[in-house]
């Protein structure tokens, strides 16, 4: 096991950029900003492994958090069967492939534990990306020691100031995420693109959920790690910041939250 104080990278993948942190304990010790390019709809890390050569150099474990944007999520309603995983997987992957066609074939599902009479939740991810992401960290002798889809970092953070039901809309750069729970159990899932100006459009984009999801009385609670908050006009919300932690301040970081705070 490495020390808790070894030296690690966090790479946040968002919507329009990669995010990088070089963390000691809880110093930052380099940071950079990098530009998505894609090839043939796959996302391109070499300069990310340009980056790692240099101010990565020495470090021990490399984590990542992926944005809304590059996953795909299902809820897997409860029923006896979910209970055999070889089932859950099978109906996962016919379910993701009537939602999305034949994209789903090159994407990696991954199951949430079972908890008996709890729905399952289903993340998928582009396999190349995973396989790319694999391939990064061994060249650079990194341990990947993680790789989190945003929804459930913020969510596992969030999860005790949220009322037995609650719509949790997650927003990101050009990412609206709304999440339906209830019971503490996961209902729903709302993931849509957000375009600018993000705080006129966001009010439409949740009452529009609320009305798919059956859930225009459920009280709505928004995350929005590293934005301002602006007047919402007639939306009815209650703003959430991320926990402050060694080493992350939601109002002093909120450039780097979706590395330091996720």
């Amino acid at each position: 096991m490495f020390p808790l104080s070894a030296e690690r990278v966090v790479l946040a993948i968002m919507a329009d950029s990669l995010q990088l942190v070089r963390l000691s304990g809880h110093s930052v010790l380099a940071s950079r900003r990098l530009n998505i390019r894609l090839s043939e709809g796959a996302l391109q890390l070499e300069e990310v492994g340009s980056w790692l050569q240099v101010d990565g150099a020495g470090a021990r474990k490399l984590e990542v958090v992926i944005s809304n944007t590059w996953v795909r999520y299902a809820v897997l309603h409860w029923q006896a069967s979910l209970a055999d995983d070889t089932l859950c997987q099978d109906y996962a992957r016919t379910l993701m492939t009537e939602q999305y066609g034949e994209a789903s074939n090159g994407w990696s599902l991954t199951i949430s534990p079972l908890i008996p009479n709890r729905n399952r939740i289903v993340s998928a991810i582009d396999a190349r990306l995973l396989a790319a992401l694999t391939e990064l960290a061994s060249a650079h002798r990194l341990k990947l020691s993680s790789v989190r889809p945003l929804l459930a970092s913020v969510y596992n953070q969030l999860e005790s100031k949220l009322p037995n039901e609650a719509l949790l809309a997650v927003v990101e750069p050009q990412r609206l995420c709304l999440l339906q729970v209830g019971g503490g159990d996961w209902i729903n899932l709302y993931n849509r693109m957000l375009s600018e100006p993000w705080e006129r459009r966001l009010p439409g984009l949740v009452a529009q959920a609320s009305a798919s999801l059956n859930a225009l009385d459920t009280p709505v609670f928004i995350v929005a790690p590293s934005r301002e908050r602006p007047d919402l006009g007639r939306l009815s919300a209650t703003w959430l910041r991320l926990p402050a932690r060694a080493g992350f301040h939601p109002r002093d970081d909120k450039e780097w939250a979706f590395c330091l705070g996720c």
